[in-house]
Parts: structure tokens; sequence; C-alpha cells
């Protein structure tokens, strides 16, 4: 990538948040990343530790790790079966993996959605997750007792992954009895920065609120005491708007905001895949209706955002979004900018050129982005380095 003009783009728009008159278009320029080999790990693959294959990838930092967690489906990639919450640890920025770990598994049942939170104040990993009897089908069209329903653990660790807490449920706290679909993430949660809620944990969550498979809404779940407590935040319940929400990212923005974009299960329509809206006191309501976004080239799937720079960091204000580009397919992940607060994007990386699906971000170190994501028919997760500056 240019850096010149990446840097140029990051000053303009800086200049405009703070008054500046100019006018600017988003001109940051493209690059094609996905023919280069030298700057991709591999830490999930099928057949790894006797897993055929790994699903819904979500990463973060910590001060010395890169941590990638997934689903390590045992037979298949299919969404129901024998599935483990996984994880790989790299001490080199993502170059090289430690031992697969396996955080927590149900048995021969589902333990999946790992969505990690880095909680900065503390250094320590806060790690939630479902488990299930019942595979999506029979829980979003059959009557069954609520012991089978879906359910929501926490577990965290304050060494870096090498030792974790035995997983506690929080269901109670975080699901109405009549949601029947309760999917947590699949990405990484946020902790709040701006005063008013500084150090709140803030993650979404995908429900369902009647039977059949078109009842599909989201969620926000939040903890003000760094993880241990879990409880219901904003809720999207409105079947009445074009979007049926399904998995959701977050970002905070610079004025403590959230920014939530949502996956349309849907599809609204060939060019409208996403919604959009946001959360005006840290995530315990929402505050707006979820408005159907042409912003995106995306398809049906799940993305990820990630806050790159602050206004108040070198560099200007930069928020990341990772998404496959075809609007029909699965194929061709990108990474999108947006150098004015989630109001317009550009097209910045290809990250992977061919089949690509679930994917998430995380910020190495100032100068390296890290991607994780999908591909080769759910046969492979890899980890892509990006140089920004």
């Amino acid at each position: 990538m240019n850096i010149t003009r990446f840097l140029f783009g990051i000053t303009v728009m800086a200049l405009l948040q703070l008054g500046c008159s100019a006018k600017h278009s988003l001109n940051v320029g493209f690059t094609n990343l996905g023919a280069d080999t030298t700057s991709v790990s591999t830490p999930f693959y099928a057949g790894l530790n006797g897993y055929a294959s790994f699903r819904i990838p979500s990463v973060v930092t910590t001060k010395n790790t890169v941590m990638a967690f997934a689903e390590g489906r045992k037979n298949s990639s299919s969404d129901y079966g024998d599935i483990d919450v996984v994880c790989r640890r790299s001490f080199d920025g993502g170059k090289s993996w430690e031992a697969l770990q396996i955080i927590h598994s149900n048995g021969d049942l589902v333990a999946q959605n790992p969505v990690p939170i880095y909680d900065a104040q503390n250094d320590k990993v806060v790690l939630l997750f479902n488990t299930a009897v019942l595979s999506e089908h029979a829980i979003l069209h059959t009557d069954y007792k609520a012991k089978d329903g879906r359910r929501a653990f926490v577990t965290s660790t304050a060494d870096e992954g090498l030792h974790w807490e035995i997983p506690r449920e929080i269901t109670q706290s975080v699901k109405r009895p009549y949601w029947r679909w309760f999917a947590l993430g699949p990405v990484h949660g946020i902790q709040l920065k701006k005063e008013m809620h500084k150090g709140r944990l803030v993650v979404p969550v995908a429900i369902s609120i009647e039977k059949g498979g078109t009842a599909y809404c989201m969620a926000l779940l939040y903890s003000d005491d760094f993880g241990k407590n879990w409880q219901e935040g904003a809720v999207d319940e409105n079947l009445n708007d074009i979007v049926r929400a399904n998995e959701t990212t977050i970002v905070e923005l610079n004025d403590g905001r959230i920014y939530v974009n949502t996956r349309d299960h849907t599809g609204g329509s060939a060019l409208k895949n996403r919604g959009e809206t946001y959360s005006l006191d840290g995530g315990s309501s929402f505050s707006e209706t979820i408005v159907e976004s042409d912003k995106f080239p995306s398809p049906i799937v799940q993305s990820a955002l990630l806050r790159w720079n602050s206004n108040t960091d070198n560099g200007g204000s930069a928020i990341l979004f990772s998404t496959p580009s075809n609007p029909n397919k699965r194929e061709n992940l990108i990474v999108m900018a947006s150098f004015d607060e989630a109001m317009t994007w550009e097209k910045v990386f290809q990250v992977h050129q061919g089949f690509s699906a679930y994917s998430d971000m995380v910020k190495v170190d100032a100068t390296t982005l890290g991607v994780l994501y999908e591909t080769d028919n759910y046969n492979k997760i890899l980890f892509r380095r990006i140089r920004i500056k």
C-alpha cells in the first residue's frame, strides 16, 4: 500500500473533523495481497489434532501474545456435533503458533462461538462461549425442554492463556426465556475506553424470538466488573423492519457511541446484506432502528470491525472492516477502512483471492494488522500479517 496516500487520507480527514471546510475524497488506494504467501501462517487446518475442520475464528492480542480461537469440529465442518472451543497462541506476532489448547469440551456435544475480549485495564482475556444439546434447526423449529436450550458461559485467563478459570454459566442473566436461537458473536468483543462507561466489556449476540427460521434478531451483552457478571443490554426484537439481524460486530466511536454492523440473514436485497445502528449509552440500548446498508459488498456472512486508531493517536482516526467482497458468494476477502467514524468506507486491501468466509482482525502492533479468516472450503483458517505503515 502507498503509505504517503494512506497518511494523507488520514491527515485530511482529521482536519475535516476539526472543522476544516476542504472537501476530500477517501482515495487511499487498493492493494491486492492475495498472492503474497510470505506473510501468512496457518493456525488451524483440517486434521490438526484429529479435528476434521475448524471454523468461526476470533482473535485478540495481549502484551506478549496473539491468541487465535476457533471451533474444533471433530467429525465434519457441520455446525452441529462434537465441537470444542480451542485456542492457539503466538509469541512472534502470528508468524508461528504454540500447540493447540482445548478451552472447553462439551463431551460429544457442542461447545462453540468463542468471543474473546482483551481487558486492558487488568491485562487479562475474558472469553464467552455457548454450549448446546440441540442443533440450530431443532432450536428454531421444534418444541424442546428449557434445559436443552442454548447456554452461555464465561472464563478468563490472567497469564495469556497458560491457565484458564473454570467456566461459569451466565445464561440466566443474559438470555430471555423465550429467546430460542442464542449465539454469541461470533467475533471479538470490546472494552469501552470513554469515561462514562470506561472499562465496560460489550459483546454482541444473535437471537431469535419466535418459532421458525425468519425471526432472527440481535442484542448486546455487557459486564461492568471486568467479566465476572454479565447482563442483557441493548435488544433488537423488531420483526417489522427489513433487516433480520444475525451475526453482529461492534466498535466504539471517538464520541463514545457504539457503532453496530450486523449481517442481514435474509439479505434485504442483492446489494444490501448488512444493517447498521448505534448505541449512545455504552450498549444498554439502541438509539434507532437497524437500517439496511449498501456500503458493503458483502454476501450473507459474518464480518468484523476493528478500531485501528482513534483521533488522539498518531496517524488520525481509522476503523477497519473485513468481509468477503462478492455479494453472491463467500470469496475474495477484503479489508475496508473508514476515516470518518463509520460514515463512509473505502476498500484498502484484498486479503485473499478465492473462497474466504468468516474473519476477525487484530492490531498486532503499531504497524501490523492481523486478519484471521476461513478459506479452502473451511479446511483452513489462515492468519495474514499486513503492514500498515
